[in-house]
């Protein structure tokens, strides 16, 4: 038996000479600590020089005292603490002494048999955020940390930051923060891949900015994607977030467009609680705007009901905010046909030669945004998210002798396999470093020396399945060997579990079967006004006669606290019938909404007098009451 038979390397044991320098020379930081005091077991050349020493004793020594490691301080422990105590892989960025930030990517590292040993560490060279296929969420601008950038960091963290990969559908999505990204707004969206193959989309819309809408955004959110995941009924998710609204104020008159696309069928089933119908186009960039289902905003005592549509292979479904179709010095009939011919280009446009991996939801999306928004301004947030009904993704099927070359070809062929995908960067490391560690490990010991070459073969087959996992199986028709001493085995093996979601090996007579599981996510594009134009706003103003207020210009979350107190005024705290004159209001926003859904129906009860709103047909005014449905008349 050869000495190279007798090892396993990372499956069975230890590094031989080979991967050991494989190892010492991956570009980055990559770093292994070990033991309940997470000692710093092993560190690649660049970590040393990442980590300020080349004596891996002294690191190590450094690490377990819980002092700061090199000029990369406490940020990295603090991510390797964290992770080891909750047992959950995360993703943070440390700033090297003059490297600029790295993202590191942090993840259990456990024995065979599932015992957590320790803590793996991998940073990938270059920015914090290198440019990917498909584009990531962009930093909002250098500015002096202060209340305004921490709400903007807020909303941020409360978005989804990527969405997922289901089969047979491609999505995309684009937010955009108005008021020059200074104040966070209230829009929100979603995706989530049922276990069935069907997904749930939404788009909405929370009254209001800052701190008490971005919670009250992040609280709906939440809700709604955890009653959704269990059986995708969107009716009953609509339901318990009416029932919050009820008893949060922020949360009133919220609105939401929730939809659930059978990737399968192409049966759509959606609702328009208050808020902007669906958009579909065809491959031949024919649009149609779907109608709205009837419901109203939250706590408005509407039902939710229900309206369906059939979707075939190449229609895109768009989902967005209000703030897209509401934007200043345009009606609201002119900005739907503005966004309609917007999305019909962006469809049968050709590919941009700057932006050769960007697909057709992607180029909807950031057109959308681009143009719309940068040619007139916006006075509210705009979120944008298209689905795409496409082909399912193929098997990568691969077959290859088991030569030392072989780790390399198969790792081209999965970065294009992941590429059509647009898995996002992290995803895509994870993954190929997973992948990589076993088919090296495969090549290099599963077979001896005298077995011939055309039965020494690796099999690999990556598969994407309904819910948005990307499955790969590796497979060997080798002889297992029993793992080394236990001081010395599993790196390998434990690196590999530690950056995929799910991992099992067996092996038997017929060879070793490897099957590592991860669910990768698309990046998400965030951007703020500063990226396009902000609004010029027309300032309210409030002419009261006796049992008249008359509104003019712009009834937005900056006068709220004014349109709240003269209401109560001429009616007389709510006593007194009071007609509101809404003829020459150019844009209702929904913090205006909310006031007005205060004032008809008052959280305490009713009151004594009854609210009439008027808005002739076509005005700006008209067209949002229709949509939340507010009781008004045209004169």
């Amino acid at each position: 038996m050869s000495e190279q038979h007798q090892r396993r390397d990372a499956m069975d044991g230890s590094f031989d000479s080979g991967r050991s320098a494989a190892f010492q020379q991956a570009p980055g930081l990559l770093a292994l600590f070990e033991g309940p005091d997470l000692r710093l077991a092993e560190v690649n050349e660049a970590g040393r020089a990442l980590l300020g020493g080349d004596d891996v004793s002294a690191l190590a020594a450094g690490s377990a005292a819980g002092s700061p490691v090199g000029p990369v301080t406490g940020d990295l422990l603090a991510l390797v603490r964290a992770v080891h105590e909750t047992g959950e892989p995360r993703v943070g960025e440390v700033e090297p002494g003059g490297a600029g930030p790295l993202v590191v990517g942090v993840a259990p590292w456990r024995d065979p048999d599932g015992v957590l040993r320790g803590v793996v560490a991998q940073a990938l060279a270059g920015p914090a955020r290198p440019a990917p296929s498909a584009p990531s969420r962009p930093a909002a601008p250098a500015a002096p940390a202060g209340p305004d950038q921490t709400l903007v960091a807020l909303q941020d963290a409360l978005l989804p930051g990527g969405v997922p990969i289901p089969r047979g559908v491609r999505l995309a999505a684009r937010y955009l923060l108005a008021d020059e990204g200074t104040v966070a707004g209230g829009d929100w969206f979603d995706a989530v891949a049922l276990e069935d193959g069907r997904l749930v989309l939404a788009v909405g819309d929370v009254v209001g900015h800052g701190v008490r809408a971005s919670v009250a955004m992040g609280e709906l959110r939440a809700l709604f994607e955890e009653r959704a995941r269990l059986d995708g009924d969107i009716e009953a998710a609509l339901e318990l977030l009416d029932s919050r609204a009820r008893r949060v104020p922020p949360a009133r008159a919220a609105t939401v467009c929730a939809a659930v696309l059978d990737p399968q069928t192409g049966e759509l089933v959606y609702c328009t609680a208050g808020h902007p119908p669906p958009m579909v186009v065809s491959p031949s960039g024919e649009t149609t705007f779907l109608p709205s289902s009837g419901a109203g905003p939250l706590a408005s005592g509407l039902p939710f009901d229900l309206a369906e549509h059939q979707l075939e292979e190449g229609d895109v479904l768009v989902m967005y905010s209000d703030g897209i179709v509401e934007r200043p010095g345009r009606t609201v009939a002119q900005c739907t046909v503005d966004l309609a011919e917007v999305v019909r280009e962006a469809v049968l446009a050709g590919p941009d030669l700057e932006r050769i991996d960007e697909r057709v939801p992607e180029r909807i999306c950031r057109e959308s945004i681009e143009r719309l928004a940068g040619s007139t301004g916006v006075a509210d947030d705009v979120t944008v998210l298209a689905a795409e009904l496409v082909e399912p993704m193929p098997d990568l099927e691969l077959t290859y002798p088991a030569m030392p070359d072989t780790p390399r070809v198969v790792r081209a062929e999965l970065a294009e396999w992941l590429d059509e995908l647009q898995v996002g960067p992290l995803d895509e490391v994870a993954l190929q470093h997973a992948v990589g560690e076993v088919v090296t490990n495969a090549c290099e010991h599963a077979y001896s020396a005298a077995t011939r070459r055309t039965e020494a073969v690796v099999e690999l087959v990556a598969h994407l399945d309904d819910e948005g996992y990307v499955e790969v199986t590796v497979r060997d028709n080798g002889t297992w060997r029993v793992p080394g001493a236990p001081g010395s085995r599993g790196r390998g093996l434990a690196m590999a579990r530690g950056f995929t979601d799910e991992f099992e090996i067996e092996h038997g007579e017929q060879g070793t079967t490897a099957r590592l599981r991860l669910r990768p996510t698309r990046s998400v594009g965030m951007l703020t006004a500063s990226g396009s134009r902000a609004a010029t706003r027309e300032p309210l103003t409030i002419e009261e006669r006796p049992g008249v207020l008359v509104l003019s210009g712009t009834v937005d979350h900056r006068c709220t606290d004014e349109l709240r107190r003269r209401l109560a005024h001429a009616s007389y705290g709510g006593t007194s019938d009071l007609v509101v004159d809404m003829s020459a209001v150019t844009l209702l926003a929904s913090a205006g909404v909310q006031v007005l859904y205060e004032a008809i129906a008052p959280v305490s009860g009713p009151g004594l007098g009854v609210l009439h709103l008027v808005a002739p047909l076509g005005s700006p005014a008209q067209h949002v009451l229709e949509m939340v449905r507010l009781p008004y008349t045209t004169s």
